[in-house]
């Protein structure tokens, strides 16, 4: 069963490593550099996850998350921010996220994420 996680992040040197990290845990990685990128390949490509940065120009990651969630997506959207305040995670889980990271974090952490995500939708 193929995996699909979608990376939304601007830096395209923190993009590339995560693509790199979850394709050698296994998933299938799609990138976009901002929100508005990502709603263009949605439309062609779906996903199971998308791990999305906050703060992006054109379109940040919490109007992707409103875009997607009164699009009626229920895709799992995973939001890291550099950023984090305990306000910003509030405002973040009621805008549709469901789960949250502050950088730095350890890779690990986000792939056992995304992993428990498979783990509950599937099983496995």
């Amino acid at each position: 069963m193929t995996r699909v996680v979608m990376v939304v992040e601007d830096d395209p040197a923190t993009r590339r490593l995560y693509r790199f990290l979850l394709a050698n845990s296994g998933y299938t990685v799609i990138e976009a550099e901002d929100g508005m990128a990502a709603l263009r390949q949605l439309a062609t490509a779906p996903c199971d996850v998308i791990i999305t940065d906050m703060n992006m120009p054109r379109m940040s990651g919490l109007d992707l998350v409103r875009t997607l969630r009164q699009q009626g997506s229920g895709v799992y959207v995973i939001m890291i921010t550099a950023f984090g305040t305990p306000e910003s995670e509030r405002h973040a889980f009621r805008s549709g996220v469901n789960d949250y990271l502050t950088k730095p974090f350890e890779f690990e952490d986000l792939e056992q994420r995304v992993q428990n995500f498979f783990t509950q939708r599937w099983g496995d």
